[in-house]
């Protein structure tokens, strides 16, 4: 259980220490549609905020809300049941982890948040069930390059994350 804590927080740093090559735009939907989503605190301590994501119609599955991750991403084998193609643009397949290497982006078509809406997205792959511990049972992150697109606000009272056009 205390150990859950730690490894998410490790977990957490090393994806915030991804950077892209690119303009600060780089991976944001190219469409948005805002709204509210109804989230969940994950155990045992209320570690994380857990909300509902839909990728390309599929799911909804659970995924951590990181505000200090700088993509979004989601679990390889996620990755493999869905089919998402991998993103090849001008910077090529990858992006730079400082651990790890090369990580795979793909490209989503729609990237529902509850019934927040994006079109045109990236995301990254990642080993993310490796690191499943405590109870903490996510498909992935909600990072930056997803949230910058609004104005966040949390109302831990009512347990509604509120996503509204900047």
């Amino acid at each position: 259980m205390r150990r859950l804590i730690p490894s998410l927080l490790l977990f957490l740093l090393a994806l915030s220490a991804c950077t892209l090559p690119a303009s600060k735009d780089f991976g944001t939907p190219a469409s948005t549609v805002p709204g509210e989503v109804p989230f969940e605190l994950a155990p045992p301590n209320d570690a994380a905020i857990i909300v509902p994501v839909k990728i390309n119609g599929h799911g909804p599955y659970k995924f951590v809300l990181d505000t200090g991750a700088t993509f979004t991403c989601i679990d390889q084998k996620l990755v493999d049941q869905l089919k998402l193609p991998e993103w090849r643009g001008p910077l090529g397949v990858g992006l730079l982890q400082p651990t790890e290497g090369a990580v795979k982006l793909v490209s989503l078509d729609t990237f529902e948040v509850g019934n927040v809406k994006a079109t045109d997205m990236k995301a990254c792959a990642i080993e993310f069930s490796r690191l499943q511990t405590g109870g903490l049972d996510a498909r992935g992150l909600v990072g930056l390059n997803f949230l910058k697109s609004f104005q966040v606000k949390i109302d831990f009272k009512k347990k509604i994350l509120r996503l509204d056009k900047p």
